[in-house]
């Protein structure tokens, strides 16, 4: 039976005090505890951030994405996930775009699963010509 996101409450009844029986009520929860966190960063025209309430090592991570365009100068930004496996292994996520042109941004949610495990997560956030890349950052969680 699972309880996942679900909380569970159970009743004792202790006996033996001079007040009569005192009843405690516990609340526990199965559900892993939530740490939202957040990687971001900004490079010269671009800025962008990944959101997830992440639960510690695991096989999938959800999360949200938002790329927001930071300079009138004709060139679009992408943002990508970026993560490391049990071994340290990076792994770059796919590109997603910003190209609707200064102060705009494009938000989206998504997820990544990795049967090696996801144990480090971050974003890559950059500014394009085409599909030449001109400048980028990195943040890590």
């Amino acid at each position: 039976m699972s309880f996942s996101k679900t909380k569970l409450r159970r009743t004792v009844q202790l006996g033996g005090t001079a007040l009569g029986a005192l009843v405690l009520t516990v609340a526990t929860s199965n559900a892993a505890q939530a740490n939202p966190m957040q990687a971001e960063c900004s490079t010269t025209g671009a800025y962008g951030y990944v959101y997830s309430d992440y639960y510690g090592a695991d096989t999938r991570l959800d999360f949200d994405m938002t790329i927001y365009d930071s300079l009138a100068d004709g060139h679009h930004v992408r943002a990508r996930l970026i993560t490391k496996d049990v071994n340290g292994v990076r792994k770059n996520w796919p590109w997603h775009a910003n190209t609707k042109g200064y102060n705009t941004s494009v938000d989206l949610t998504s997820y990544a699963v990795n049967s090696s495990g996801i144990f480090d997560w971050g974003v890559q956030v950059a500014r394009f010509e085409g599909d030449t890349l001109l400048n980028s950052c990195t943040n890590w969680i």
